[in-house]
């Protein structure tokens, strides 16, 4: 196993860029609370540690490899991600007033920020094809290679819940903005798109 920095740096630099769920806790964290943004980041390192298991066992590489169950988590991931943008605008053209005194009416549960952020990874083909391309990169050729795949794997899941978690962190800091309604409406607007751009280059994408 070589390159552990490197790796690391890769890792933190690819999750660093935006996408499904990133909005996802950056969603939960703003509408609803710090504790549903780190369900949501706690829903999304869990997927991840899926992935890791499928990874060590060698049943990924199996998987990706089987067009079919590629491109219906492809497909759904798709349609997830259309659901949640077009929930958020749905959210923004009620005008929801986001002031302290509604926040706790509106709370959505703990369990269903943890199943979005879950959702949201299990069903990113992206995540299932850094495993297979990102990752044995920077494996060592010879014996213990499941042990190294594990290792790698502990780290990314590490990396990934302590960056959510300073996301849910920053979140909070701007939490303050949105007890303005027109903000408010704007940011689900604008969240709504993103989830619905990000879904169609998803859908779109050749990476299968």
């Amino acid at each position: 196993m070589e390159g552990l920095a490197a790796f690391i740096t890769i890792t933190l630099m690819i999750i660093i860029v935006p996408g499904p769920d990133f909005f996802v806790v950056m969603k939960n964290s703003i509408t609803s609370g710090k504790g549903n943004g780190a369900m949501a980041a706690l829903g999304i390192t869990s997927g991840h540690v899926l992935y890791s298991l499928l990874a060590v066992f060698g049943i990924i590489f199996i998987l990706a490899n089987m067009y079919y169950i590629f491109m219906t988590i492809k497909i759904l991931g798709a349609f997830y991600l259309i659901y949640l943008g077009i929930r958020s605008i749905i959210s923004a053209r009620q005008g929801m007033n986001f002031s302290t005194s509604h926040m706790k009416a509106r709370k959505i549960s703990y369990l269903s920020s943890y199943r979005q952020g879950l959702l949201s990874t299990i069903l990113n083909p992206k995540a299932l094809l850094y495993y297979i391309s990102i990752l044995p990169q920077f494996l060592t050729a010879g014996e213990g290679v499941t042990s190294q795949i594990a290792i790698l794997s502990a780290i990314v899941t590490t990396v990934i819940l302590l960056w959510f978690i300073f996301c849910v962190y920053i979140f909070q800091y701007i939490k303050l903005l949105f007890a303005n309604r027109t903000v408010k409406a704007v940011f689900d607007y604008t969240v709504g798109a993103i989830l619905i751009g990000l879904s169609l280059n998803l859908l779109f994408s050749k990476s299968s």
